[in-house]
Order: structure tokens, then C-alpha cells, then sequence
């Protein structure tokens, strides 16, 4: 090692043979000092540097790493891969690991035991469920197989870790995942009385299927009149989520590939689109005076004390409605993949199960009526 002085700090070099080409090269580092104690740093951060270098060539692990390091290096690469929802909902999910596991928690030290133990904690200590724990592994061992092509770890201690089950506490039906024609009227009643400017965006969730993002992403021109019959072209969500309310916009995909498509609107749905184009004459088609989208937030503010008001004890959210179109179609006896192309969904487990209930309720009502002949 030696170092040259520059200005007033000092350049410290050691050589080393590149792996890959078996030339010799050069590390530095810049130090403000030449003292002893500054000589054994500069020494023991550029072995470290050579070490890192040459590890990528063999099946040395590179030591030292810890969590935080790790997720500095992933998160640049990751955000470039995938959608901004995606990136921003992956980081929230790192971030909720983090709570029961060390950030400087070194690589090396990360095994199936600490890892299951930390799952455990977030199921039964923090009450989340598995679908979302799972998320959080599934988002975990991303990340770890990144670390192992950068030779910070040699297996994937994931590999060995099976979930606890959990029994759930939540008693949830699935009758209880839509709202029955009652409930319905009740609820449109209330937001009529209360919040009569939100009536047009709740009735147009619940005559479409739409998710709330899609609903509140479409511009007055994506709706248009085809072949006798006005149809909205879903092409898009709304991106909100740490994005300023006068900055939001569409994006140019929906959360899957099948979301994508065109909807037939009924004359109830034509009415609300008039008398919003009537009124707007142009940009969002549920806007606020200011020509901002409505923010879902506040939707389910509305429906969340609606729900307290009326005693309707069920979860209510704006996809509350896309689940009750999905039952009032089926109600209907419209095949199953017709609906699921109306709604924009490939493969859905909870639709459906929304959709096998209401059929079998239908047919045990048909059953009870056939007594009457």
C-alpha cells in the first residue's frame, strides 16, 4: 500500500490481480489523514474493496453485508423493473419486516430459524394475515436471490421456511364481501342525504365492476358511442399514492393485463356520463370543483361512516361494489366468464366464490319455489 497527498487529504492505493482479465490493477481511497490509525483504515477498507472485487469471480462470500446494505443495492434495480405501485408497495411490505427484524442484521446471520420466528411475530404477534405475510416472504426472497448473484449469500434460507398456519379471526362469509339489494338502496339512500356530490362515482362502481382507480383515472373521452351502444375503454388507474392530488394522472396500464378492456355501459351508467359531461364538459369524469380526481381515502371515509350509521355489519370499501356487481350479474345468470372479462380479471378466487354463493343460493330458492307448483 501507498498513498500520495493531495491538497489536503490523503490518496491511499493498494494493487491487486483482476480475476477476470489476470492484470494487475488499482483500489483507492480517500482519507483526511496519514497517521498510523488512518494507515490501518486505509488498509482495511481496501482489502475490503479487493475482496468485494474479486469475490464476483468465485464462490467467495463476500462478508459483511447486513439487511440495509442489501435492500440499498435492490431497491434501485427493483424500482426499474416494475410498475411505481408495485415498487412502492414492495417497499412498504420491506418496511414491515423490518419492525420484527434487525435492519443490520448481517447476511451471513440470516437464517430459516430467524426468518420463521419473524413471520411467526408478524402473524400471531401483529395480528396480519397470511396473505399478507406471504407477500412479504414472497418479496423477501426477491431480494435474497439478488443477494446471492452478488455472492452475499451462498443459499436462500427461505428455501426452509414453511408459514404457521393461522386460523382466522375475522368470521368473514362470503355473503359478506357484497351487498344485498336492501343494503344497497340503504346505502345510496345515506350518500344521497349526506354526500349527494359522490352518488354519480358509488352508483357508476357498482353498474360497472370497475375498480376505484380505474373509475377515478377516466377522462370524459374514454367513453364513447360504438355500433349503438356506449362503451368505456378501460385503459388505465389513477396514480395517487405519494404523488401530489393536482399531479395525479392515468397510468398507462391497469393492475392486470385482462384489465385492459372495453365495458358496456347500461342507460343508468349513459345517464351519470351525460350529466357528468354536462357538467365538466371535459377532463376527469369524477372530478372535484378544482378539476382534481376524487381520492379513494375519502370514498371510503363516506362509506366507513355510512357503515357505522346504517348498522350494516359488513366491510365496506369502494370494491365492496365490484364485488356486488359481480353477484347481481350472477344473480342474473350470466356466465362466469363473461363476467370475469367484464371486470378485467384472468383468475380470481374471490369472484369466484361470490359468484358459486349466489348461483347456489339461487338454485336452493328455485328449489323451494318448485314446492309452490
Amino acid at each position: 500500500m501507498y498513498f500520495q497527498k493531495r491538497n489536503n487529504t490523503y490518496r491511499y492505493y493498494e494493487r491487486y490481480i483482476d480475476p477476470y482479465t489476470q492484470k494487475r490493477k488499482i483500489v483507492s481511497i480517500t482519507l483526511s489523514s496519514n497517521s498510523k490509525q488512518a494507515q490501518n483504515k486505509a488498509m482495511r477498507l481496501l482489502n475490503e474493496k479487493i475482496r468485494n472485487k474479486t469475490a464476483l469471480a468465485s464462490d467467495n462470500i463476500i462478508e459483511g453485508k447486513t439487511l440495509a446494505d442489501l435492500f440499498d443495492e435492490w431497491f434501485p434495480i427493483y424500482k426499474q423493473q416494475v410498475r411505481r405501485t408495485t415498487y412502492l408497495a414492495t417497499v412498504a411490505n420491506i418496511k414491515t419486516l423490518l419492525v420484527v427484524i434487525n435492519k443490520d442484521t448481517l447476511l451471513s446471520q440470516l437464517d430459516s430459524s430467524i426468518l420463521s420466528r419473524s413471520f411467526d411475530e408478524l402473524l400471531f404477534k401483529h395480528d396480519l394475515s397470511s396473505k399478507y405475510v406471504s407477500i412479504i416472504k414472497s418479496k423477501l426472497n426477491q431480494a435474497i436471490k439478488f443477494a446471492i448473484k452478488q455472492n452475499y449469500l451462498k443459499d436462500n434460507p427461505l428455501d426452509k421456511v414453511e408459514l404457521s398456519p393461522k386460523k382466522s379471526n375475522h368470521g368473514t362469509k362470503i355473503k359478506d364481501k357484497f351487498l344485498e339489494k336492501d343494503e344497497l338502496t340503504k346505502l345510496f339512500d345515506y350518500i344521497q342525504k349526506k354526500h349527494p356530490n359522490y352518488v354519480p362515482i358509488f352508483q357508476w362502481l357498482y353498474l360497472t365492476g370497475m375498480r376505484a382507480g380505474e373509475a377515478l383515472a377516466l377522462d370524459m373521452d374514454d367513453i364513447e358511442y360504438i355500433n349503438s351502444q356506449y362503451v368505456v375503454h378501460v385503459t388505465g388507474t389513477l396514480e395517487y399514492k405519494k404523488v401530489s392530488v393536482t399531479e395525479q394522472h392515468k397510468t398507462d396500464t391497469t393492475k392486470t393485463a385482462a384489465g385492459i378492456r372495453d365495458i358496456d355501459l347500461s342507460s343508468q351508467a349513459v345517464e351519470i356520463y351525460q350529466k357528468q359531461l354536462d357538467k365538466y364538459e371535459s377532463g376527469f369524469l369524477f372530478q372535484t370543483a378544482n378539476g382534481t380526481p376524487y381520492q379513494i381515502s375519502s370514498l371510503n371515509t363516506i362509506l366507513r361512516n355510512a357503515k357505522d350509521k346504517l348498522g350494516i355489519d359488513k366491510r365496506l370499501s369502494t370494491h365492496t361494489f365490484r364485488h356486488t356487481h359481480v353477484s347481481m350479474l350472477a344473480a342474473l345468470g350470466v356466465p362466469f366468464y363473461v363476467i370475469q372479462d367484464r371486470v378485467g380479471h384472468e383468475n380470481s378466487k374471490m369472484l369466484e366464490q361470490i359468484y358459486l354463493h349466489v348461483t347456489k343460493e339461487a338454485k336452493l330458492n328455485l328449489n323451494s319455489q318448485l314446492e309452490k307448483l
